[in-house]
């Protein structure tokens, strides 16, 4: 890439450095995608708070650090006595105390409805159809709502172009460690001030931006084939069961406490194909892992435990399979593991957005100096 710039009578041409090219590229033909997506993203993580503020159905009338899974279970049974339960569970929520659990049932006419329970009383408080501002959310972040996969791939594979992004702002940005403390020169030029600003934010969320980059890339490589999950037991067949009620809930809940002492159940489910297991997942001994981690399968037929998957016990690789959505969506410290989350998305879309304002003023700039030239 090349400027144009008039000194004495005479055109000359500056070169940029590798780095600057780059970077100018991405934000060039990438900023306003990647602002979309850094914003989709950010909302998506927070959609559950969003729904907490808005809907009083999923909120806990107070906090219950130790539900009684059955009584759930049980009240969702005698309000839907024609459905079949198949899960209860915290949904992914960053603090199953203050919100309502979900149970989702599948109704005879084939609809599927997600149930809110209060975990304090064990009271129905409502149901929700359709779709959610978290499933909405997070499907329009997730794969832009395309058919097939390659909206999930475009998604992803911006998980280089955040890196590259990154890698070449630094070279660009010459003593960057510097920086941390110089305020934008907001009485100053759209171009200076949105350049000062965008300097700002990038240095700041320097390690955001690579954790971004990081489980974004993963989440591509591990959709294009690499799975280093343990594949749970088979369990005996399906058609012989019968949905337990809520004393069999209790008892599996009762099961995998003796396997794991001081459980933190999370998730209850029944099989969805037939040798699958039912699960008692939750919380247990590890940090930094998804909900569904910790795991105690049973043959939902009989009762009996078939095997345990536990976080602390992983090798590298298992364990990261379980480590990156909490480091990609904020599910790692409650609310205010969320909040600081939401603060460096829109700080990261932020960056895309001044990122645009630049190329476009630096663009104008050039073809100013061009048409001068001329």
């Amino acid at each position: 890439m090349a400027t144009l710039a008039a000194g004495g009578g005479r055109e000359r041409a500056v070169r940029r450095p590798l780095a600057f090219v780059l970077h100018s590229l991405i934000g060039l033909k990438l900023s306003l995608f990647l602002g979309f997506v850094c914003l989709t993203g950010t909302v998506a993580t927070v959609s559950h708070e969003i729904e907490w503020l808005l809907l009083p159905k999923v909120r806990a009338s107070a906090p219950a650090p130790a539900p009684d899974h059955g009584a759930m279970w049980a009240a969702v049974q005698a309000a839907y006595p024609q459905g079949w339960v198949r899960s209860l569970s915290t949904y992914d929520r960053a603090d199953g105390r203050i919100f309502a659990w979900r149970a989702d049932v599948a109704l005879p006419d084939g609809a599927e409805i997600a149930v809110l329970v209060d975990p304090a009383t064990a009271r129905v408080t409502g149901e929700q159809r359709g779709v959610t501002l978290h499933s909405f959310m997070r499907g329009l972040h997730y794969y832009l709502f395309t058919p097939g996969d390659w909206g999930f791939y475009l998604v992803t594979s911006l998980g280089f172009a955040l890196a590259a992004s990154l890698v070449s702002g630094l070279f660009v940005y010459k003593r960057f460690w510097a920086g941390f403390w110089r305020r934008p020169r907001f009485d100053r030029d759209v171009r200076t001030w949105a350049g000062d600003l965008h300097r700002l934010m990038a240095l700041w969320s320097l390690w955001f931006v690579a954790l971004m980059s990081v489980t974004a890339i993963w989440y591509l490589v591990e959709r294009a084939g690499v799975d280093l999950e343990t594949k749970p037991p088979a369990a005996g067949p399906r058609a012989h069961m019968v949905q337990p009620d809520g004393a069999g809930i209790a008892r599996w809940v009762g099961l995998a406490r003796a396997r794991m002492p001081g459980l933190q159940v999370t998730s209850i489910q029944l099989p969805w194909g037939e040798g699958e297991p039912a699960i008692v997942q939750g919380q247990w001994k590890a940090w930094l892992v998804r909900e569904r981690t910790n795991a105690v399968f049973l043959d939902p037929a009989t009762g009996a435990v078939l095997g345990t998957r536990i976080a602390h016990q992983m090798g590298p690789g298992e364990r990261w399979v379980h480590t990156a959505d909490p480091l990609h969506f904020g599910n790692l410290a409650g609310v205010a593991g969320k909040l600081v989350w939401l603060v460096f998305g829109l700080m990261l879309t932020g960056l895309s957005l001044t990122g645009a304002v630049i190329d476009a003023r630096r663009l104008g700039s050039a073809a100013r100096r061009g048409y001068q030239a001329a």
